[in-house]
């Protein structure tokens, strides 16, 4: 029996961009300022908790784009 996946595009985040982090690690929202396309990472500043943050740029609903 073959059973079907539901596959959907989730918006991937652009230099500028807010982020809210939906990950376990419950960083809050954050700022993208640098992607790195070569190794699929995004620099997130995340102001609440005063950290820089490289992130998975390829967005597995991990993170939802603010608009």
């Amino acid at each position: 029996m073959l059973s079907t996946v539901s596959s959907y595009r989730v918006n991937k985040a652009k230099v500028g961009d807010f982020v809210k982090d939906l990950s376990t690690f419950k960083r809050s929202m954050g700022f993208v300022s640098d992607i790195n396309e070569s190794t699929g990472m995004m620099l997130v500043k995340f102001p609440k908790i005063g950290k820089n943050k490289w992130l998975l740029w390829e967005n597995y609903g991990h993170y939802v784009v603010i608009k």
